[in-house]
């Protein structure tokens, strides 16, 4: 908690600034046990809702019910995605680990592997140890690239679990990627997006991983998901409104696809996914527009197997890629919630 004080009262003087009277309040789960602390010391000044929600990052702030009923939404644990057009505005508190300390024998794995050029990423929670991460590895010899980020992250070398542009953008000039984070997920995802290797170093346990075996195993089984829709004769195309996920034009170009293969489709919005809803409609497949997440780590929660847009396109023939191609949002639609 202490990591966030001096940022909290930076934003309670940004919205005071902004004559803000009523304020949400979005804490990841990590941060939920200090909701009484974070919630008083907000209280002091503004009326506070805080939301009990799960939510993906920034890209998710809230429902049309919070626009109208609020003056500034305060997310803790994210960073903002430039590219989107907040409807409210929005107070991003970030947290950022601050630097450890690595031993060089850590990075052995990188040599033993003829690995000289080292493309360099992270997921925002970890930003501050990638830039120790490179001035070790130039110490020890490496050429270490950050990539360029895109107009929907905010910094260089930074992953989302939808974006892997600071990837894409060094592609040609490097011999493997190292990915600062924890987890598998955003290491599967850069993988999946890449030729190249990816090797994650997990600061939990202070270890360089190779994940090929963790994405041939996550491949398998996401292949038995996707196979389980080509006989679907009644599909949903599902239409995610939050904001930082609205992709109205693609879900109607998959619906199009759709009807064409002569099956039958229907379009539905939501903003929280629950799988009750879909067995209710009783549809042999979901197609879900907004964070492949949804698809790729609920999947097991749905009767019924729910792709991402490009998978759908992969079964059906639209795409003609014998490679898993991972669903990354580079832009969304303007969402019309005001």
């Amino acid at each position: 908690m202490q990591l966030y004080n001096v940022k909290i009262d930076n934003a309670i003087d940004k919205l005071k600034s902004m004559n803000a009277k009523k304020i949400l309040l979005q804490l990841p789960d990590g941060l939920k046990p200090e909701s009484f602390d974070i919630f008083n010391k907000f209280s002091e000044h503004f009326g506070v809702v805080i939301s009990s929600g799960a939510f993906y990052g920034a890209c998710d702030i809230g429902n049309m019910e919070v626009y109208n009923n609020v003056d500034c939404i305060v997310q803790f644990g994210h960073s903002e995605i430039p590219n989107i057009n907040y409807p409210k505005p929005v107070i991003f508190i970030e947290y950022m680990y601050d630097k450890i300390e690595l031993d060089d024998n850590i990075f052995d794995k990188l040599r033993e592997n003829s690995i000289k050029n080292i493309g360099l990423l992270s997921s925002v929670q970890y930003y501050n140890q990638m830039f120790y991460v490179e001035e070790k590895l130039k110490k020890l010899g490496y050429n270490v690239i950050i990539g360029k980020n895109d107009e929907r992250l905010k910094y260089p070398g930074q992953v989302l679990g939808c974006n892997f542009s600071s990837a894409h953008s060094i592609s040609l000039y490097v011999d493997a990627y190292l990915l600062v984070s924890t987890g598998l997920f955003h290491g599967i995802g850069a993988q999946l997006s890449s030729d190249k290797p990816v090797y994650i170093l997990d600061l939990n346990d202070k270890k360089i991983k190779n994940i090929k075996d963790n994405v041939d195993k996550f491949l398998r089984k996401r292949y038995g998901k996707i196979e389980r829709a080509i006989d679907a004769k009644k599909f949903c195309v599902v239409i995610d409104t939050k904001i930082g996920q609205y992709r109205k034009k693609l879900a109607y170009d998959i619906y199009n696809k759709i009807k064409s293969l002569g099956r039958d489709a229907i379009i539905i919005t939501t903003d929280n996914v629950s799988p009750s809803d879909f067995e209710n409609i009783m549809c042999d497949a979901v197609v879900f527009t907004g964070c492949p997440r949804v698809s790729i780590d609920d999947g097991d929660k749905f009767k019924m197997p729910v792709l991402t847009p490009i998978e759908f396109e992969q079964l059906f023939k639209f795409k003609n890629n014998n490679k898993y191609v991972m669903d990354e949002i580079v832009a969304v639609d303007y969402s019309p919630i005001k």
